[in-house]
């Protein structure tokens, strides 16, 4: 499951350039590595709206709870216990109106959050079926994570480390240097060092998060997405 690669990122050697605040005082090499990861997610998350609209703000109010009751039924028949169905945030709203039309009545616009969290993705399927047809539902998103995910990540930063360290010690060897101790280690790049010497990486190290949300159609609701991870891992080793 797991990958790992270098990053193109610049390895310098430095002497010493005692003026250059910030720097250490002895020779060192900068190097960066990444490691990265494709895994299969095992929890899942749907966010979209109930959306009704009536001259009457009551009919367009028993639209939304009629469907709010047909989601929490079908999210029971898929195995969906009821705490992970949530329905919130009811707003209420002004349609607007085509100036042409000025003389119809105000459209009232109501609409309700809805927050589905699927522990056990062999469950997703059933629960996302029944929302492929259900209508006055829109503005879906789709989230996916794994239990996983901080094994992941720790595994993801020993292997950018030894990628970092391997990358070290071929470039002391082509000097005639052995490798010394690493003197400063950061999951990011090193910032002080980074702005003062011009190393900043051309691209940031991308890291998955559990709030990219991915705006999705309704036909593609059943697809459940692979998860990529990428740790960055930026490294000073002294030179001997």
């Amino acid at each position: 499951m797991l990958k790992s690669i270098a990053t193109a990122g610049a390895l310098l050697l430095l002497p010493m350039a005692a003026q250059a605040s910030g720097l250490p005082d002895y020779p060192f090499i900068h190097v960066s590595g990444m490691g990265t990861a494709v895994a299969m997610p095992d929890l899942g998350q749907i966010d979209f709206e109930i959306a009704a609209f009536d001259a009457d703000p009551a009919v367009a109010v028993g639209v939304v709870e009629a469907r709010a009751t047909e989601i929490r039924a079908a999210m029971a028949q898929a195995g969906v216990p009821l705490e992970d169905v949530q329905i919130r945030d009811v707003r209420k709203d002004f349609r607007k109106q085509d100036p042409a039309g000025a003389s119809t009545p105000v459209q009232y616009d109501i609409r309700a959050g809805v927050r589905v969290n699927v522990r056990n993705l062999a469950q997703w399927r059933a629960a996302a079926t029944p929302l492929l047809t259900m209508p006055n539902l829109d503005g879906f998103m789709i989230v996916f994570d794994t239990t996983q995910r901080e094994k992941i990540e720790m595994e993801l930063a020993g292997d950018a480390l030894k990628i970092a360290r391997r990358k070290a010690e071929g470039i002391a060897a082509g000097l005639g240097r052995k490798l010394g101790a690493a003197s400063a280690v950061s999951t990011g790049d090193l910032k002080n060092l980074t702005r003062a010497m011009g190393l900043a990486p051309s691209e940031a190290g991308a890291r998955s998060s559990l709030d990219q949300r991915i705006g999705t159609e309704r036909a593609d609701l059943l697809t459940v997405m692979s998860l990529k991870f990428a740790q960055p891992v930026d490294v000073l080793y002294r030179l001997k």
